[in-house]
């Protein structure tokens, strides 16, 4: 047996020799020792490869503590290297930490501490725990975690005799955890309990617990260890400690305790640890009290957790504070009297109905204020029955005190015989959109209800009438003032002066259509359609004769719906509008619908004519000359044809100009008729130009001759003015016709 021990101390000194040149990160660096426990309980993770852990069933005496731990170190080791001869120096691990599970008991000899069911009093466990650290010679012997189990409750009246024993090992920290009964070991895999690997692997010195300078002080690991454990208890963990206590060596709290440099660490350690880091950090900017609770409840290591709870306390007041405060609200929101209301302000916290107070304050102080100020102005309004001035007390009065009074009072005024008239009055009026209808009203009006709304209705027109007149006169028909034909429109200008009405009302229906006319003249019927059905919707007058008249000439190829035509040009003439109702003059002269004549159209085209509308003048004569409809009366027809070439309706110049030639209707005028053919014949009329050329012979001498001498003048006959109609002045017309055309 001497040899063989002999040959263990040799190997032993050769493998601590071994260990003490070993690579610095691992063993030489550090060595955790675990007795009575095992070292995967609690971990964070798989232990990492390069962790230099010792475990031990329980204390061995001090003269076998050699065996025993060369017997550990061969076990942690699955590939050892000796040399047969001793080395060098002693082993010497830089920092040593110690995890074991012990139990207190009594006995004969007063105390007993065991580990794994091996008792010893108190001086026994105290010699082998010592010669156990000793034989691994550390430089610095950090921190020992002890989990007690003490059914019996000792560990109170025993701590000194307890510290003794395990403060002989010199160690700069104890963390001794105190267990009622076995619970630890029904709890071994808890996470919460594994607060030795992440002390070892420098969690305390880690932002936010630490300064992060790799070095954990004592006081960085003290704060760390006592929230950990002070968690375990308020959680009600029954995995956790009864209560805890830790024990230091000294009173120099920035002691360096733990170097970290080169230590190996645990994966899911760090990664549980950014990921609570990061939640905390969110947490603290968040409202949601139950989402902090939740992570205070089942975090892990907890950073900020001091100013997490902080955060979740003053949510608490706050709640608290907002619940008293709504409280107190549903008893004073109703006051009349300021007072509580301005106690209320001046002592509330959060103030969540400071702005309802304020206002319920300043409406008290305006009804002080105004009722002197309302009282008269209700006696004045109800003395004049003012509709207008009652409302307005009505609906702005503060202090309101004869405001049933008032009601009372229009209840009666609107009930009354003449504001039921105004309102008609005021309904056609609106409906009209006509300015000076909407003036009759206020001028006629006696309570005037409506004055205000009228007025706004008035500007808004007059603004309108202005801004479209310029539209109107570009693409509207003559009875606005703009071209007849659709050839007459200048597109780019009409659009432009339209285009610019529409951005100041864009809801107009009458500039749409307006537009329509443009696009109509610009060959686009379908979008001209368009618009006029648009038009037709709102009630445009307008719209019904262009969109009829779309009906009754449609384009190229497209069949004549003289039914659909009728039927527009009828509700448009109901309107006003004169294209409609020259649309139904010539439907009517034609025959083309059942049941209607010329006698029909001569009364719409008579009605017409008289609002001065120069085809339907042009239509009233041409009836009297052709006796369409009515009795022939030439002087009618002169007169009437009169009235439309003095409006510069072309088509009737040709017919009056006979009538003059002739002295039919009208003294004998052949000048007259001269002049008028002549003007028809510049601006291109059919009618004028056959009139002075295929017929020309059939004209008046003096006609001829007046027509010879405009000839002449233009510088295109050189004949005689001799009245006679002879093929040279056939021709020098002709020759005048063309140089028209080609001019445009």
């Amino acid at each position: 047996m001497g040899r063989i021990a002999s040959f263990i101390v040799v190997v032993w000194a050769a493998l601590t020799a071994t260990l003490a040149n070993a690579d610095p990160q691992t063993s030489a660096r550090m060595q955790l020792l675990f007795i009575g426990a095992d070292p995967a309980d609690g971990a964070p993770g798989p232990l990492p490869a390069d962790m230099p852990i010792l475990q031990m069933a329980a204390l061995p005496t001090a003269d076998a503590v050699t065996n025993e731990v060369f017997g550990a170190l061969l076990r942690s080791n699955p590939v050892s290297t000796f040399v047969t001869t001793p080395g060098a120096g002693e082993a010497q691990f830089e920092q040593f930490f110690l995890v074991s599970d012990i139990t207190l008991d009594t006995g004969e000899g007063g105390l007993q501490i065991g580990t794994s069911g091996d008792m010893h009093d108190a001086a026994e466990f105290s010699r082998r725990l010592s010669a156990l650290v000793d034989a691994f010679n550390p430089e610095h012997r950090r921190v020992a975690f002890l989990r007690v189990q003490d059914p019996k409750q000792l560990f109170p009246v025993s701590m000194a005799e307890l510290q003794d024993a395990v403060g002989a090992s010199g160690f700069d920290l104890l963390a001794v955890m105190i267990y009622d009964d076995d619970g630890a070991g029904a709890c071994a895999q808890d996470v919460t309990r594994a607060i030795h690997y992440p002390i070892v692997t420098g969690v305390a010195d880690r932002a936010p617990f630490g300064n992060d300078d790799a070095i954990s002080s004592v006081a960085e690991v003290n704060d760390f260890l006592g929230a950990a454990l002070h968690r375990m208890s308020a959680r009600g963990n029954a995995c956790g400690p009864k209560y805890s206590v830790i024990l230091k060596s000294g009173d120099d709290d920035t002691a360096a305790l733990i170097n970290h440099t080169d230590l190996p660490g645990f994966a899911e350690l760090e990664t549980q640890l950014y990921h609570e880091t990061f939640e905390a950090l969110f947490l603290l900017e968040s409202d949601d009290q139950a989402e902090l609770q939740a992570f205070l409840d089942t975090c892990v290591y907890c950073p900020n957790e001091g100013a997490l709870a902080d955060r979740r306390a003053y949510m608490r007041q706050v709640e608290l504070a907002r619940k008293l405060e709504e409280e107190v609200w549903a008893q004073i929101s109703a006051d009349t009297s300021q007072r509580r209301l301005r106690i209320y302000l001046s002592n509330c916290t959060l103030c969540t109905f400071k702005e309802e107070a304020e206002a319920q304050i300043a409406h008290m102080d305006a009804v002080e204020a105004a009722f002197e100020q309302e009282a008269t102005q209700f006696a004045a309004a109800a003395s004049e029955r003012d509709l207008v001035a009652l409302r307005a007390y009505v609906d702005d009065c503060v202090a309101c005190a004869e405001v049933e009074n008032a009601r009372t009072l229009i209840s009666d005024l609107e009930n009354d015989a003449v504001y039921q008239a105004e309102l008609k009055a005021l309904q056609a009026a609106k409906v009209s959109g006509n300015v000076e209808v909407m003036k009759a009203y206020l001028t006629d009006c006696v309570l005037c209800d409506a004055r205000g709304e009228i007025e706004d209705l008035i500007a808004r027109e007059t603004r309108r009438v202005a801004a479209s007149a310029p539209c109107f006169a570009a693409a509207g028909l003559p009875q606005s003032g703009g071209p007849r034909k659709l050839e007459a429109i200048d597109q780019s200008a009409a659009r432009q002066v339209c285009n610019r009405a529409l951005a100041d009302f864009p809801d107009d229906p009458a500039l749409k259509t307006m537009i329509g006319r443009i696009d109509h003249a610009a060959g686009d019927v379908v979008r001209a359609r368009n618009a006029y059905s648009k038009g037709v919707e709102a009630a445009v007058p307008a719209a019904y004769g262009l969109l009829a008249y779309t009906h009754y000439a449609p384009e190229a190829g497209g069949e004549a719906d003289l039914e659909t035509a009728e039927r527009l040009a009828t509700a448009g003439a109901d309107l006003g509008d004169w294209l409609s109702q020259e649309l139904l003059t010539v439907l009517y002269s034609k025959n083309l619908i059942p049941g209607k004549d010329a006698g029909d159209a001569f009364t719409l085209a008579s009605a017409l004519a008289g609002e001065g509308n120069a085809l339907a003048q042009f239509f009233v004569g041409y009836f009297y000359l052709t006796g369409s409809g009515v009795d022939a009366d030439e002087t009618n027809a002169v007169t009437w044809l009169g009235q439309a070439v003095e409006q510069g309706y072309l088509h009737a110049f040709s017919f009056l100009a006979e009538l003059h030639e002739q002295g039919r209707g009208t003294e004998l005028s052949p000048d007259r008729a001269a002049d008028l053919y002549w003007a028809a014949f510049l601006r291109s009329d059919p009618t004028a130009k056959e009139r002075l050329t295929t017929q020309l012979s059939s004209r008046h001498p003096d006609v001829v001759r007046s027509v010879q001498q405009r000839l002449r003048t233009e510088g295109v006959y050189r004949g005689q003015i001799d009245g006679i109609a002879g093929p040279s002045t056939v021709s020098a017309v002709q020759t005048f016709s063309d140089t028209l055309t080609e001019n445009g």
